[in-house]
């Protein structure tokens, strides 16, 4: 039996947050990034009402969505303006950050397949933005080339596939998920495919929700705040099913094969508009009536 000091020292099991049951190498970063990056973001919000919020004529190219507001875009670009320095100053070609971007992916799928989806979520987000510091660094060094476009895009399919790789081994025994997951992997890469299609074509596809960089967002972050989620929802289990996971790829298997469509209707209207545009038009030529002297005019006979 406890003695009443002891006891006042004593904290019911009952009244400890399943948050902290997480271990450190989880709950460190699940913490201490999401703080760092909102404690940045309101000093970015303090300079945008300072000195107005900055225009990067990149951004001006990006479909305008809802589903990622444009002060978000702009403060991802904010941020990346000293590791772009970095980048430069060490001598790190776009092409090299685009590989690297493609090996923490890849590292990512293995980690978000084992089930570490803290460190998976916070890992593609890092290979996330390691592809938008490759485009950064190349035109800001004057190294935008039709090469090093093709290699980025490239990567990127390999980037995609990759990432749903690990989402459907680790839910292999959920088949609803699993098919979730799968209709997610087939919409994003029609999306993708039918705007470089599109461009082949010279018809301009850039519509649709859950394009690229929303894709890449709202994945990352939901994959590395899941344990938060899931220590609440389902604590104690072994594998958990990371509602939250769930609820962003429910929403992306729709919302990417809409796009998909509608791209798709896009870029068909467009061939047709250009290829009745650029028909020739057809001449007519009336025939002269024949006068009176070529009537009487007698006709050569062949024998």
């Amino acid at each position: 039996m406890l003695d009443p000091v002891h006891a006042s020292l004593t904290v019911p099991q009952s009244s400890t947050s399943p948050l902290w049951s997480l271990p450190s190498t989880v709950l460190v970063p699940l913490l201490g990034l999401p703080a760092f990056w909102v404690a940045c973001f309101l000093i970015y919000c303090v300079k945008c009402a300072i000195f107005g919020m900055d225009r990067t004529p990149r951004i001006d190219q990006v479909t305008k969505t809802p589903w990622l507001p444009r002060i978000f875009m702009e403060f991802g670009y904010w941020m990346f303006r000293i590791p772009v320095r970095f980048f430069i100053a060490l001598g790190i070609t776009p092409n090299m950050i685009t590989l690297g971007s493609m090996l923490l992916t890849v590292v990512a799928s293995i980690a978000i397949a084992m089930g570490h989806f803290g460190f998976g979520g916070w890992t593609l987000l890092l290979a996330f933005t390691c592809d938008a510091w490759d485009g950064i660094v190349a035109r800001a060094t004057n190294h935008c080339t039709p090469a090093g476009e093709f290699f980025d895009s490239t990567m990127d399919r390999y980037n995609d596939v990759f990432t749903f790789l690990g989402f459907l081994f680790y839910y292999r025994n959920e088949p609803w998920m699993f098919a979730i997951t799968a209709l997610a992997l087939v919409g994003s890469s029609v999306v993708s495919y039918s705007r470089a299609k599109g461009d082949a074509v010279g018809v301009n596809a850039n519509v649709g929700y859950m394009q690229r960089h929303e894709r890449g967002v709202w994945l990352g972050v939901s994959t590395a705040v899941a344990p938060i989620v899931a220590a609440y929802m389902e604590p104690g289990v072994a594998s958990p099913l990371y509602h939250i996971v769930a609820a962003v790829m429910v929403l992306m298997a729709v919302l990417t094969n809409i796009t998909a469509v509608w791209r798709i209707k896009v870029v068909m209207n467009g061939i047709v508009h250009k290829a009745a545009t650029s028909r020739p038009a057809r001449v007519v030529v009336e025939a002269k009536p024949a006068t009176a002297s070529a009537e009487l005019t007698p006709q050569p006979t062949h024998s």
